[in-house]
């Protein structure tokens, strides 16, 4: 039986784990850090006691490598699912506005979702929702060097439909601003939003912290399925031999064991191990930050489970049972600041925005995850490498690979699904080859 050994528990290496353990190839898993899930994972917050994700997710309807994976460990239930998209909004004099798409068919009521998102004059409504509909028949090529500022000046989107709807979804999805956005992958993202089909629209929001919504339920998958996950063990090096990997030596134990080896770990992570020539990588990702501010409050007054908000440095409030969480994108700048300079400045945006005075907060916790995401721009997209290196037996998957997303758990998922389909392609190949010779010999 032919033995897989993955470096990394991130989204991209459980997806693959979980994908190849299905079908009884057995799998281990190294992870330098003694938690699992990489960038996806949830913890006890020492000081209230209350499970807190290092950082909030959304899913859409549109993340179908996501669905697919969660379905596939049996996760299904872990997750709180719309039926129509609808997503409010607030502004700084404290009105909501709000896009909600009714029981209509698709694509009639996304249609008028749109047309009544009232912060936008009858024109400016016009000019919108006249982008929207012209999005299919726009040449990607044509998109290939803008960014994503490019393209809305070209598209006639003025400031107030930009600050009131694709800011904020670009730094929503891509963690950066639209100066520096790729306008291709961007596209991309919005096809899939609004032209995929009603469900594809949708939020999906976690139950539970994200290590009991995704990433339990697919280390428990695993091991279900013969498969081992190994927590706090480094990969030191690995040794080459033929254009092929022989042997990989940890902190703790050498491995020599396997047949198929899926690097699962960020890029930074890969060049510590491997020089990037030796894998003919050009890739030079720059990174971009996301603050996740934790607040716990003695009164919420907020009544949705999120909000997104306009022309303000807060981007998503997201309410829990106990606290709120805000999400700030494209934060490399503040991030820098000290905890009490971004709590102040925290409260002085949500004073404006809710009913939320400095008096009502209990504690607060603030994560930078300063390498949240690479930045989409324009330069890296034709740079990605594909799953397939030109080492024989070694695969690549993280969401920085070539799968044409942003660096989201869609994108993650789809990169460890692609190189678990190589490596069942390769025993298939192999075993077809084996029944030839023995065919052969008779």
């Amino acid at each position: 039986m032919k033995k897989c050994l993955i470096i990394g528990s991130g989204i991209a290496g459980l997806t693959a784990a979980s994908i190849l353990s299905s079908k009884k190839i057995p799998v281990t898993i190294l992870e330098s850090s003694p938690k699992f899930g990489g960038r996806t994972y949830s913890f006890k917050d020492s000081v209230s006691g209350e499970t807190i994700d290092n950082g909030q997710h959304i899913l859409m309807g549109c993340y179908d490598e996501t669905l697919s994976f969660i379905k596939l460990i049996g996760a299904e239930n872990n997750f709180l699912y719309q039926d129509n998209l609808c997503v409010k909004f607030l502004t700084n004099d404290k009105k909501e506005f709000s896009i909600c798409a009714s029981s209509l068919p698709y694509p009639v009521n996304l249609l008028f979702a749109l047309l009544d998102y009232n912060i936008f004059d009858f024109i400016d409504k016009m000019r919108f929702i006249g982008f929207v509909l012209k999005l299919p028949f726009i040449s990607k090529r044509s998109l290939q060097n803008l960014s994503v500022s490019d393209w809305l000046e070209r598209e006639n989107q003025n400031e107030k439909i930009i600050k009131s709807f694709w800011e904020i979804l670009c730094v929503g999805a891509l963690n950066t601003n639209t100066q520096k956005a790729s306008a291709k992958i961007f596209y991309d993202v919005l096809i899939k939003i609004f032209f995929t089909g009603n469900f594809a629209s949708t939020i999906i929001l976690p139950k539970h912290g994200l290590s009991e919504s995704i990433i339990d339920p697919a280390i428990s998958f695993i091991n279900k399925n013969g498969g081992s996950v190994i927590p706090s063990e480094t990969i030191r090096e690995f040794i080459f031999k033929d254009n092929k990997l022989v042997r990989i030596n940890s902190d703790k134990n050498n491995y020599e064991d396997f047949d198929f080896v899926i690097s699962a770990i960020p890029l930074h992570a890969l060049q510590k191990i491997i020089p990037a020539e030796l894998l003919n990588i050009k890739l030079n990702l720059s990174y971009s930050t996301i603050l996740n501010i934790h607040i716990w409050v003695k009164e919420n007054p907020v009544r949705e489970k999120f909000y997104g908000l306009i022309n303000s440095p807060l981007h998503w409030i997201f309410r829990h049972d106990k606290h709120l969480n805000i999400v700030i994108s494209d934060a490399d700048e503040l991030s820098k600041k000290t905890n009490e300079e971004i709590i102040d400045m925290t409260m002085i945006e949500l004073e404006k925005f809710t009913e939320i005075k400095k008096q009502l907060i209990d504690n607060y916790k603030i994560i930078r995850e300063k390498r949240a995401t690479f930045i989409p721009d324009k330069n890296i997209i034709i740079d990605r490498p594909n799953s397939r290196t030109n080492i024989n037996n070694l695969f690549l998957a993280g969401d920085w690979t070539n799968t044409g997303l942003p660096a989201t758990i869609e994108s993650a998922a789809k990169s460890g699904r692609i190189a678990a389909e190589m490596i069942l392609s390769e025993i298939n190949n192999l075993c077809y080859a084996h029944l030839i010779k023995t065919f052969e010999v008779f």
